[in-house]
């Protein structure tokens, strides 16, 4: 990661990542992920508690994710000059209602109904605290902070998951608790200030939108991802099925699954480490590559001890790929809307991962399956490759606050929108 600080930084307007910005993030993007992180759990706990079948409850679980990445291409039309603290508090009301009131009303239309309201929420919420990312100095350097926490909490929550015992109530009654709690923190969210938007060259429509065309890059970027995920989620919302093919007993897995998210942590500790000494484009290659071998191993395994090396080596790379592309997609656009429409098709990808790997883990082999959820990932890897080789900043990581800083010089009557 380039440690260059931006000419006139402060110029810029663009936020540092303060512990009130920080505390911002984790009150959106980090609690809005927690959702998703439980999704395995979450499935589980609907075979248990409304006594569906897996494919059912898989169905459930894709409706509340394509609920979210539905919410994030309706807010990316204007996210550029939303008030950010407020739409991100709009989320965190709906995730409360959302995951609350089928905490209360146990059934399964209330938690039909409640899983798609929540994750609606959690959408508005991700898609604000992606384009945040974007306004703030040096985006890979919050994009890595912010990995790093959800991990953290992602790991801590999958934990004490065998705690729950499968009880839904609880799952939905603990995410619910999270809302409220993001709701005191949502207010240091940046908000993207008037010079950052005149460097871009984009049009503000004067009424909250911002026109900007997309580029080619970003379009190739957002639907690579959207395989990639698909197939990453296909195997992880199926890993109780894996992990009885490899003798593997529930509770096992899900200190597994724990240890999976917390190598998360560990990989996006490490990412940094791998831009700086590779570059993006071969870490990319190198770490997709891993993540590919080790996905295939997982899903083929017979034995306990191919199956928990694998996943947890799976998760490290998962980490140390989340940070990359994320900061990757916040660096191409200070308005934060290429990495809204990215993050958008990446949990699309998420949201439909548990619906086709509910239908195609009983139809397909363990061989045949493997190469299904490998063959994105080469797909996915060389379009990163290409996309990261397209310019230095891409290559480096180099802080988007640079241009941004010198259009504000140039411009010093521009006075930057007040930050929140």
């Amino acid at each position: 990661m380039s440690n260059i600080s931006p000419p006139n930084a402060a110029a810029s307007g663009l936020a540092a990542l303060t512990g009130r910005v920080v505390f911002g993030f984790v009150g959106t993007w980090v609690f809005a992920l927690m959702a998703a992180n439980l999704v395995p759990v979450l499935i589980a706990a609907m075979v248990q508690d409304l006594g569906v079948d897996i494919a059912a409850a898989g169905a459930l679980a894709t409706g509340m994710t394509a609920g979210s990445a539905l919410a994030m291409f309706v807010t990316n039309r204007f996210i550029a000059r939303a008030d950010r603290p407020k739409l991100g508090r709009i989320g965190l009301v709906l995730m409360v209602l959302g995951y609350g009131f089928p905490a209360a009303v146990l059934t399964t239309p209330s938690v039909m109904i409640g899983l798609i309201v929540g994750g609606i929420g959690a959408g508005i919420m991700i898609a604000t605290g992606t384009a945040a990312a974007s306004s703030t100095r040096n985006p890979d350097r919050t994009v890595t902070s912010i990995m790093v926490i959800n991990r953290l909490g992602a790991a801590a929550l999958l934990a004490i998951a065998p705690v729950f015992h499968n009880d839904l109530r609880t799952v939905l009654i603990v995410i619910a608790a999270l809302g409220v709690f993001g709701l005191l923190l949502a207010g240091g969210l940046p908000n993207l200030p008037a010079s950052a938007l005149d460097a871009t060259g984009a049009v503000d429509t004067g009424d909250g939108r911002v026109r900007r065309t997309v580029g080619a890059a970003a379009l190739v970027f957002a639907v690579s991802i959207l395989l990639w995920s698909l197939t990453e989620d296909m195997v992880y919302s199926m890993t109780s099925v894996l992990a009885q093919q490899s003798d593997i007993g529930p509770e096992t897995n899900s200190s597994l699954l724990a240890g999976k998210v917390l190598g998360g942590l560990v990989g996006a500790l490490l990412a940094p480490l791998a831009l700086r000494w590779l570059g993006r484009s071969w870490s990319f290659a190198l770490i997709i590559a891993i993540s590919t071998i080790t996905k295939f191993i997982m899903v083929t395994s017979t034995t306990p001890l191919a199956y928990t090396v694998s996943i947890l080596v799976w998760g490290v790379m998962y980490g140390a790929i989340l940070v990359l592309y994320t900061g990757l997609a916040a660096i191409m656009d200070v308005t934060g809307r290429t990495g809204v429409l990215v993050s958008g098709f990446y949990l699309a990808g998420v949201a439909f991962g548990p619906l086709v790997g509910g239908q195609l883990v009983g139809l397909l082999t363990p061989l045949q399956y493997a190469i299904t959820v490998s063959i994105p990932s080469a797909i996915f890897a060389a379009a990163l490759f290409v996309i990261a080789r397209r310019s230095r900043k891409f290559e480096q990581g180099n802080t988007t606050a640079v241009p941004v800083a010198k259009a504000a010089a140039a411009q010093p009557d521009t006075a930057p929108v007040q930050q929140h």
